[in-house]
């Protein structure tokens, strides 16, 4: 018998294609390619959208991350629709008394399982991570980022799936199955990068119609930063008030009053308070928190005449917003990041400011904070920004039954008022600190409940505002 030339590595013929098969193999490729771009485009825009908070912050793509996705998708799409190509092209009916190609069946297989075990991977992952970082976990785009720091994931998703289509072809059809495997690598490539340029979506549009509603985006709001906050969680009680600038004004300082991305006057503003109410029931009424997000360079005398209105309106408790020091993050993820105060409402009829500040003057470490537009006075001694919080810690340390009483200028700017709120409390939680570790060997922190309310009492944090309404009032100098 003849051995026939190359008979060790003859040819399979088990796929035999027309120009007219392959040609609609090509285009039933493309289809199915286009259809799925379009698929995964549109569900990475409703991501987007589901993002969108209370606050109208949504997930901002860059146009750079815009055409890397769109890029990937593509990418994705167009090796998947090779695969729908290749099955079109292989799989054919099987005659009565054909001999079974184990090769051929091979091919098949590997493309319909490709796809679907791809598919059904891909899927749960884009689930996973929309739920976590658009939905469940607010602000999770600004914490956690796949491009550009984990793009090269991307990347090899895309090599080894390419890789993955080819490899039983390429076992049979041995430099062939490669030759075309180079020649389908080039003209993937080239239609991704078109297909990439095809935005089905103004994703612009999209952004620019959630942003105009956004008070970051078109107002001037700036918070100050502090070591000493607080998380809110029970967002169902919190009102926000933002007092703010325009971007478009020329001199700093004029507030502009925004409530429910609305504005509104400040004459206006206990009617809002009063309409908040009325949506509460009784039993929360006492328990809701009046954020003020301020903008940092508005005055102390409009910031004043506003904590009056909210105590016209009966509010006690209200917090500023505040953003941690040496924030890892974006500055509006710290949405919920507050810093509390009480409010003491000094028009009440059971309230008696006079017999209250004679109290007060009986404590024998009293601390009285001067501030003046460039100085900052502590028991009339000039005292530096940086040496605040030293400062008052030392002065609490020599008797822990104390009061801190800080003239509150009208005519600083609101950081500048801040940073005294902000020192003596972080103060007072170093010396919590401080006693907690000694006495109980674990940080404030870390405390049980009757443990913290014992710290608490040994290192309260006790500061009368003294604004000039108030000295009115109780008729001081």
């Amino acid at each position: 018998m003849t051995l026939t030339k190359n008979f060790l590595h003859k040819e399979p013929d088990f796929i035999q294609l027309s120009r007219f098969k392959i040609i609609i193999g090509i285009i039933a490729g493309l289809f199915f390619a286009f259809a799925f771009y379009s698929f995964l485009y549109l569900v990475r825009e409703v991501f987007r959208i589901l993002s969108v908070t209370e606050t109208y912050d949504l997930w901002i793509l860059t146009d750079k991350e815009v055409h890397f996705y769109n890029l990937i998708f593509a990418f994705i799409s167009l090796i998947i629709g090779q695969s729908v190509a290749f099955l079109f092209w292989a799989d054919r009916p099987k005659n009565i008394f054909e001999k079974r190609n184990y090769r051929k069946t091979t091919i098949l297989n590997d493309q319909r399982a490709l796809n679907s075990y791809f598919l059904s991977w891909f899927s749960k992952l884009a689930i996973v991570f929309g739920l976590m970082f658009g939905l469940t976990f607010r602000g999770g785009f600004y914490v956690f980022s796949l491009y550009p720091d984990y793009n090269y994931i991307f990347i090899l998703i895309v090599i080894v799936l390419f890789l993955q289509t080819w490899n039983t072809i390429s076992l049979t059809f041995k430099r062939k199955g490669q030759k075309w495997m180079l020649i389908s690598g080039v003209f993937i490539t080239i239609v991704a990068f078109g297909f990439s340029r095809i935005n089905l979506i103004d994703y612009k549009t999209i952004n620019q119609n959630y942003l105009q509603k956004n008070i970051y985006y078109n107002y001037n709001l700036e918070l100050p930063e502090t070591n000493s906050y607080e998380r809110i969680f029970r967002r169902s009680l919190i009102e926000n008030l933002y007092i703010v600038e325009t971007k478009t004004q020329l001199t700093s300082g004029e507030p502009v009053f925004v409530v429910d991305n609305e504005k509104i006057n400040i004459e206006k503003l206990h009617e809002k308070f009063a309409e908040w109410q009325s949506m509460r029931s009784e039993y929360d009424i006492p328990r809701m928190v009046y954020r003020l997000n301020i903008h940092k360079s508005i005055k102390m005398d409009i910031i004043n005449q506003v904590k009056n209105e909210l105590t016209k309106a009966g509010v006690s408790r209200i917090a500023y917003a505040v953003i941690p020091t040496n924030h890892e993050y974006d500055k509006k993820y710290y949405q919920d990041f507050s810093f509390s105060m009480i409010l003491p409402n000094w028009n009440a009829d059971w309230m008696n400011p006079k017999a209250i500040y004679k109290d007060i003057n009986k404590i024998q470490n009293i601390i009285e904070i001067k501030q003046t537009e460039s100085d900052y006075l502590i028991n009339d001694s000039l005292v530096k920004t940086n040496q605040i919080k030293n400062t008052v810690k030392r002065l609490i340390q020599q008797d822990s039954d104390y009061i801190i009483k800080f003239y509150v200028n009208d005519n600083v700017a609101f950081f500048e008022y801040f940073k005294i709120l902000s020192s003596a409390k972080e103060a007072v939680n170093e010396l919590r600190n401080e006693y907690s570790e000694e006495k109980f060997s674990k940080q404030y922190d870390l405390l049980y409940y009757e443990e913290e309310i014992e710290v608490r009492r040994k290192f309260p944090f006790r500061i009368f505002e003294i604004t000039t309404d108030l000295k009115k009032i109780i008729e001081i100098e």
